[in-house]
Order: C-alpha cells, then sequence, then structure tokens
C-alpha cells in the first residue's frame, strides 16, 4: 500500500463530522489532515503503526476525546496544547521519539492510562500528579536513576532581563506596587511574563534562567499507580543554585551520561 495521501485524507475527513471513532491503524499515514479539527463528536482516534511524525494543533478541536492511539509512529513532541482536551482518559505514544512531555499534561484530568513506552524519556513533568493516573506503562526509556556523582559549587549569575522580571514578578505580590501598576497596562511585558513559574523550593517566580532538578516519588504510594512500584522521576525547577544548597529537600540535579 502507497498510504493515504494528505489531500485524499483531509477529503474523507471532512465529511466525518459525526464520526465518534475512527480507526485508520497500519495505513501509512503520514499526517493528520487539518480538516480534522471538524470532527466535533470524535472521541476515539486510532493511528497505530503509521507514519506520523506531527500532532497538529487541529485535534486540540475534537475536545469530546477520550481515547488517543498514536502509538508506533515518528512523533517527535507533543503539543503544550493537549491539556486542552480535558476528557482525554488513554493517551497511547508507545514507539515514538518523544523526549519530554510537556507539564500542560496535568490539565488532562480524566487522564486514566498513559503509556510512553519505546521513547526518549528521562523524566516525567510535576503537571502528572494532576492526573488521574491508574496505569503509566514507561518502560524502554532512558529514566533518569537515583545514583551519586560527584559536583561542584557553582554560583549564580543572572542576566539583566531576568532580574528585572523577577522584580517585576515580586511586585506583583503587592498591590500597592507602582511597578505592578506600571506593568499591568503594558500588553507587551504581560506576555513575556506569562510564561513565569515558581521555584519548588523558595515559591519565589523566575522566568528565563532556572535550574533543572528531578526527584524520585514512590509509584504506588504517592501516584497511586496499580501497574507499577518503584520509584519515578519527576521533573523540577529550582529558581537558583542557593534554592539547590538550601538543606531539607529532595531535589537533585540532573546528570548526563557524555
Amino acid at each position: 500500500s502507497s498510504g493515504i495521501n494528505a489531500e485524499y485524507g483531509g477529503a474523507v475527513v471532512e465529511r466525518l463530522t459525526r464520526c465518534r471513532t475512527l480507526n485508520a491503524n497500519n495505513n501509512r499515514v503520514e499526517i493528520i489532515p487539518p480538516e480534522i479539527r471538524g470532527m466535533r463528536s470524535l472521541q476515539v482516534l486510532c493511528l497505530e503503526r503509521n507514519l506520523v511524525a506531527t500532532i497538529p494543533r487541529e485535534i486540540l478541536s475534537c475536545l469530546e476525546i477520550t481515547e488517543l492511539h498514536l502509538g508506533n509512529n515518528r512523533i517527535k513532541e507533543l503539543p503544550r496544547e493537549l491539556g486542552y482536551l480535558r476528557n482525554l482518559k488513554k493517551l497511547f505514544i508507545y514507539k515514538n521519539e518523544i523526549a519530554e512531555i510537556p507539564d500542560e499534561i496535568g490539565h488532562c484530568q480524566s487522564l486514566q492510562i498513559l503509556d510512553v513506552s519505546c521513547n526518549l524519556i528521562t523524566m516525567f513533568p510535576e503537571g502528572i500528579y494532576h492526573c488521574a493516573l491508574k496505569e503509566l506503562h514507561c518502560d524502554e526509556n532512558p529514566l533518569l536513576e537515583h545514583l551519586p556523582v560527584l559536583s561542584q559549587n557553582v554560583h549564580d549569575i543572572f542576566y539583566l532581563k531576568e532580574l528585572c522580571a523577577r522584580m517585576i514578578l515580586q511586585s506583583f505580590k503587592d498591590r500597592n506596587s507602582i511597578l505592578r501598576k506600571s506593568a499591568t497596562v503594558r500588553p507587551d511585558i504581560l506576555n513575556v511574563l506569562k510564561d513565569a513559574k515558581k521555584c519548588v523550593v523558595c515559591e519565589q517566580s523566575y522566568l528565563f534562567s532556572w535550574l533543572e532538578c528531578v526527584h524520585f516519588v514512590n509509584a504506588k504510594s504517592e501516584l497511586k499507580l496499580k501497574n507499577r512500584a518503584g520509584n519515578i522521576p519527576i521533573r523540577a525547577c529550582l529558581c537558583s543554585y542557593d534554592c539547590f544548597y538550601t538543606e531539607g529537600h529532595n531535589y537533585f540535579a540532573v546528570s548526563y551520561p557524555n
């Protein structure tokens, strides 16, 4: 079979406005046509064992989707907008080339089964705590292990842009702050600050500079998984080395083998 080309596939999909289940497994499909956005009733999408490399944003218009079967493709990245699929219960993306799960997956609070086996994932995002996971399949991934390595003390050096951003973000806590009042009437500034995150240690906000760390959580007692035991590496970000050197936390710096 030569597969389903994008033009033909788009013409077919465009007519399936009331379709609830679409099964196109093992068809050498290379592209999910943008016309899929019209399938507002779609609940189950099966595209396993194909040649799909990207998940188009148009699929996020299918808000009724409960199951996504995209295993055994060529997908390298999951869109952050995946979090819009609030009804998603099962996500199968095994045997792809995915290196990172976006933190926005935490918005999929109905997600019960996640299969990311045979990918390139080293750790999972903090957002995974907010899912209702019962099963996590992650075998055959280069997951980080809790192994001690030698490290050197490093001091923070922040660019002026980061220092200014942190000062503005800090001012947002004070309603009477002149800096806050000035920033809130500047859409360009607010657009930059919308990506700010909080340090897991001091809970202060940061924007461009952070220290990527990992902590290890028990699959059964903390994540409540039914199919796994042992520890799962979860990504965490600290705003500075000062926070990293603070005693009393269980966050570890990430070291990748050469």
